[in-house]
């Protein structure tokens, strides 16, 4: 799914699962919760995507607030695993190695709802 011109010596990962930093948005009417589904937002691609495990809540210098939150309220920030809809894969990087393809928006009924960075790539 997309097109992306690449150096044939450092191919990215293909890949429908992985770990992320998000902001959730400070105006969230509906909390998130564990296996909520969203649409995931990179470059120029859309995909349907879940949130199979909130890993932690984390505090704004980056350190974990809480382990295995039940929700994510508006105006947090979290650690999560995100999972593309079955038999999708897309090219995805960590946003430490290349800033374009590690970073996303998650979008639910036509609204933002968080905007997140790529920490891992889950095979």
């Amino acid at each position: 799914v997309g097109n992306i011109v690449v150096d044939p010596t450092h191919m990215p990962a293909v890949a429908k699962r992985a770990k992320a930093k998000v902001l959730i948005m400070d105006d969230l009417q509906v909390p998130i919760i564990r296996g909520a589904q969203v649409l995931f937002h990179m470059h120029s691609l859309d995909v349907p995507a879940s949130l199979p495990h909130l890993i932690a809540t984390l505090k704004p210098d980056g350190t974990v607030l809480k382990e295995k939150p039940r929700v994510l309220g508006s105006a947090s920030s979290a650690l999560v695993e995100l999972k593309l809809s079955d038999h999708t894969k897309i090219v995805m990087e960590r946003f430490e190695d290349c800033r374009a393809l590690g970073r996303f928006v998650l979008r639910r009924s036509g609204d933002t709802i968080a905007v997140g960075v790529i920490e891992e790539i889950v095979r």
